[in-house]
């Protein structure tokens, strides 16, 4: 109240106060202010190195899980502690092929057309893929492998859809950088598959090419991107050396002179031209390998169990298991030396032994060829 001395009054001032949730304020007007935006630069505005364009057709797969996949406990299928989700793969280059290049024994690129392992680069090979045992770390587990291979034998049209035809094959295998457990790097493969001319194309062949590969890729020979290129989906062109669009069967054409051709003296005496002989291309001397086919999942103490391998035919080759206690198995049905019959295949039945404990155990097999020697592993539960 204040007194207003023109009018000789008294006036009254009321203040008005609003209460907006829970809080007071004053309804006298403020002039009102704009506020000006502070410039903040985003991530995205900042300068980056670009990151490589991936090529055409083989992908890097970013976590070792395929998020496509809708089949299995793709849970169970995770990559092992060397796994780096955050690495960056580098690409094999694209072969060119078309579809109408396929051959037996190659997939389908439309189906399958590959994804990397970013852990697994030119960089890291000798802590990765050099390493013996390391793909074991990696592998997925056959409970992801199976329902996928059912999957995927009805969408390749097999005629036969027996699961035992097959072998679910990543087609860049884990040993030069091939993602785990990413349904574009897998398919069913058959185990028997030719050439018209009779040279095998199947699983066990292209097995053979993938351990020459990696010895050639530790060795330092080949790079990395270079052995990913030939194991890729035209795997069969890579390993006969059938140039893409060639008969797999016959000879190129040989190109017609450029340089003309001095006729020989009319005295000579005339010269009969030697038959043509046709070139045939021979495969490439495979290397030693080993491939365990058959190791149950889990084995109870007490129990018989049976391991499986396929190798080159005149391989001789030993198995020996591992329990998780770090014991190495005595068992009878492992001290054989089979030596692999013409299909390659060798066989250990044994019985585990009933006090063995619980945990992942591990069966290793080794076969040696002349000077070659090659091994492979599989873990199982013991139970």
């Amino acid at each position: 109240m204040r007194w207003h001395l023109a009018t000789g009054r008294f006036l009254v001032g009321l203040t008005i106060v609003v209460v907006l949730g829970g809080c007071t304020s004053s309804a006298t007007s403020s002039p009102s202010v704009t506020a000006t935006p502070t410039s903040v630069p985003s991530a995205a505005a900042a300068t980056q190195t670009p990151a490589p364009t991936p090529e055409p057709g083989i992908t890097a797969s970013q976590s070792p899980v395929a998020s496509s996949v809708g089949v299995g406990d793709q849970s169970s299928a995770s990559a092992g502690a060397s796994f780096v989700p955050t690495a960056t793969g580098v690409l094999p280059p694209s072969s060119g092929g078309s579809s109408a290049d396929r051959l037996p024994g190659e997939p389908n690129p439309s189906l399958t057309p590959g994804a990397l392992n970013p852990a697994v680069t030119q960089a890291t090979i000798h802590s990765t893929v050099c390493v013996s045992g390391w793909t074991a770390t990696i592998r997925p587990s056959e409970s992801f492998t199976e329902p996928l291979k059912v999957k995927q034998i009805v969408e390749y049209g097999y005629s036969d859809t027996r699961t035992s035809s097959y072998e679910e094959d990543h087609l860049i295998s884990l040993e030069l950088g091939g993602a785990p457990a990413d349904a574009r790097n897998l398919w069913p493969e058959p185990y028997t598959d030719s050439l018209p001319d009779g040279r095998s194309t199947g699983a066990y062949t292209k097995d053979a090419f993938e351990t020459k590969l990696k010895t050639e890729v530790c060795a330092g020979s080949i790079t990395l991107a270079q052995a990913q290129g030939d194991i890729g989906d035209h795997w069969v062109h890579a390993y006969y050396g059938i140039p893409l669009g060639a008969s797999p069967t016959n000879p190129l054409p040989t190109a017609a002179p450029t340089a003309a051709v001095t006729a020989p003296p009319k005295t000579a005496p005339p010269k009969t031209a030697p038959p043509a002989t046709p070139i045939v291309t021979s495969p490439p001397v495979a290397s030693l390998f080993v491939t365990i086919t058959a190791l149950p999942t889990s084995v109870a103490p007490g129990a018989d169990a049976t391991l499986v391998a396929v190798t080159s035919p005149g391989a001789k080759c030993s198995a020996s298991v591992t329990y998780a206690s770090g014991t190495v198995s005595t068992a009878t049905g492992l001290k054989p030396t089979p030596v692999a019959d013409s299909s390659g295949k060798v066989s250990w039945t044994w019985k585990v032994g009933s006090s063995t404990k619980p945990g992942t155990s591990t069966a290793e097999v080794t076969c040696t060829l002349g000077s070659d020697s090659a091994s492979a592993s599989k873990t199982f539960e013991v139970t």
